[in-house]
């Protein structure tokens, strides 16, 4: 996200939180099921990238992880009222090395074109530890949305849909191994005009990093 799509959410972001304060019971289910695969492998610290108003990360806290949020929108990090939140960027996270079990990237990507999705893939990756597990969740099979107003402010946000077997491949290209996607239809009630794609990964095959496996 750049300072200039940052600054326009800083703008919006108590009418964004006031206006999606929970999600879908299909959305909630996908994070409660990335929770469990997360605690399952004895994994607790979840990085929550984009984070937004906190929305995903108090459902991931809800299911037993310990989230901390990071989006580079200062008024976004204000309303998540996580117990660790920080300003930063997806491009360059202010993380060490295989600090965390778990990313989850709830609709991040949106403003990232897919040109700089594999850089933004590698960075993440860095965080996670060897078997680290990565939600990634966005808009998929439309064309991209163009929002110049919203709640009365003057905006210019472009919501990119990626492609999932594009998004896949760029993850194997990165050293991912996939472990299983969803689809959820477009809920047009809701407002939604794209399909919405889940697609969770691992760093690396935990396999290989069993006893007596070459790692």
């Amino acid at each position: 996200m750049t300072s200039r799509v940052a600054a326009q959410y800083d703008a919006i972001a108590h009418d964004y939180a006031a206006a999606f304060p929970t999600l879908a019971p299909f959305d909630r289910g996908v994070l409660a099921s990335f929770a469990r695969s997360v605690t399952a492998a004895g994994g607790r610290t979840v990085l929550d990238v984009g984070c937004g108003p906190g929305t995903a990360a108090r459902e991931l806290a809800a299911a037993g992880l310990s989230p901390v949020g990071l989006d580079r929108s200062a008024a976004m990090v204000r309303l998540a009222s996580l117990e660790r939140a920080v300003i930063g960027d997806l491009g360059a996270l202010p993380v060490r090395d295989g600090a965390v079990d778990a990313v989850c990237a709830w609709y991040s990507l949106v403003h990232t074109p897919t040109a700089e999705l594999p850089a933004v893939l590698t960075e993440v990756r860095r965080v996670l530890r060897d078997d680290g597990w990565l939600l990634l969740a966005f808009q998929t099979a439309a064309p991209t949305l163009e929002v110049r107003e919203a709640w009365g402010h003057e905006v210019s946000l472009d919501f990119l849909r990626h492609d999932v077997d594009e998004v896949q491949e760029m993850l194997m290209d990165c050293g991912y191994v996939l472990h299983r996607d969803a689809l959820r239809s477009a809920d047009k009630r809701a407002g939604e005009s794209a399909a919405q794609a889940f697609v969770v990964a691992r760093s690396r095959d935990h396999l290989e990093l069993r006893p007596g496996r070459g790692c």
